[in-house]
């Protein structure tokens, strides 16, 4: 089916924008959800074709905020194939709409990507079909903290002074969706306000922040964390750091990688287990160009040496370089761990897109985007559907 097609998905369970699972029927027009009504159809379209879905799940498609590449392709490439071969991939994981995050590099190399990313945003088929929306650019790098800089290479971080953040959004443009800042940095305040009046979604991550600077940086503007929890100092009782401040303040969205080796899925199901916190959790993949690739030794577009092992990334020391997973892989590892189904789903697609101010899509109701997937009771994605369009065999 394409998007100019028409049709009723019927004998569903529907994620409601409310949070409640209910049997239900989506209707589908021309790309966009015109309608959600009784399981059996009735009053949805009469006459329209109708897909039985037997009992499944129908959710709103994934929005993956964080993601470097996968299967060898890295989106700093910023080239058709591989943001084509990196939308497949994710599409076929439940993702429907993603944001290419970047890696620290020489600063003109990160302009010349950024660029290449700009000019490729949108859909990522030949024809729109066969893979995620690209939504934009994620900057993570090269404005973080060198004692926290995980995978990036020292010598490519750089302060975000005036002249590069001014540089960054002529090559972007509207593209630069998402900037994570170490807010302790030299010209950090004038960054984030510039960043923020620019409508970037400044993230705060990569850090060795106290709590008070982090706070200060949510004043001036910043209302994200970058992979809570990772690249950070950790809570201390009575040297807090930034993790409490970004969890306390209700403006400021979560990522969190749910791979169930970046963050113990203990600790995430008590946060989904918190008012106020779990609506504003986001699953990420943080996906990086191995992701997909076979055990052994690789490197990655920047040259960082990587051995994957048993399907997840390490350097050569032995600390975490990036994750291999999905954010499908993360909705059963939370499930997994006794977080209910519809706050997982909410942290896959609702809560990313209110980070970035979407209202065309992250939710099933009319009028947005018929951008879905299609669970089994395992959590097995048997369909995804982005603009109306089925995924190709």
């Amino acid at each position: 089916m394409t998007g100019t097609d028409e049709y009723v998905l019927t004998g569903a369970r529907v994620l409601l924008p409310d949070g409640r699972l209910e049997p239900g029927a989506v209707h589908v027009r021309a790309g966009l959800i015109a309608g959600v009504g009784p399981a059996d159809g009735s009053g949805l379209a009469p006459g329209v074709r109708r897909v039985g879905l037997d009992g499944r799940i129908v959710a709103p498609g994934f929005v993956d905020t964080h993601v470097h590449g996968g299967l060898g392709f890295n989106v700093m490439s910023a080239d058709v194939e591989s943001v084509r071969a990196i939308g497949r991939r994710l599409r076929a994981a439940g993702v429907t709409s993603f944001v290419a995050t970047t890696a620290s590099v020489p600063f003109d190399r990160i302009l010349r990507s950024v660029r290449g990313l700009a000019a490729l945003t949108g859909p990522t088929g030949a024809d729109g079909a066969d893979g995620a929306d690209l939504l934009g650019i994620h900057l993570e790098g090269p404005f973080l903290s060198p004692d926290f800089r995980g995978v990036h290479q020292q010598e490519n971080l750089v302060e975000p002074a005036p002249a590069r953040v001014a540089a960054l959004l002529d090559a972007a443009g509207p593209a630069l969706r998402i900037c994570t800042i170490a807010p302790e940095l030299p010209h950090a305040e004038s960054a984030v306000r510039r960043l923020t009046a620019a409508g970037v979604r400044v993230s705060v991550g990569h850090t060795a922040a106290t709590f008070e600077q982090a706070a200060a940086a949510i004043g001036w503007g910043a209302r994200r964390a970058t992979h809570l929890f990772n690249a950070m100092p950790p809570i201390h009782h009575r040297n807090p750091g930034p993790v409490p401040a970004l969890l306390a303040d209700p403006s400021v969205y979560l990522e969190i990688v749910a791979d169930g080796l970046h963050v113990a899925p203990e600790l995430i199901g008590a946060l989904a287990a918190l008012p106020g916190v779990r609506e504003r959790l986001m699953l990420v993949s943080d996906g990086t160009d191995v992701s997909g690739l076979p055990d052994g030794d690789h490197h990655r577009w920047d040259g960082t040496a990587v051995r994957v092992t048993g399907g997840r990334a390490f350097t050569p020391s032995g600390g975490i370089a990036g994750s291999t997973s999905t954010l499908i892989d993360g909705v059963r590892v939370l499930l997994a761990a006794g977080v209910p189904l519809p706050v997982v789903l909410n942290a896959a697609a609702r809560n990313p897109a209110r980070s970035l101010g979407l209202t065309d899509r992250g939710v099933v109701a009319a009028g947005r985007r018929a951008d879905l997937i299609v669970l089994d009771e395992e959590a097995t994605i048997t369909h995804t559907i982005v603009h109306g369009q089925w995924e190709r065999p």
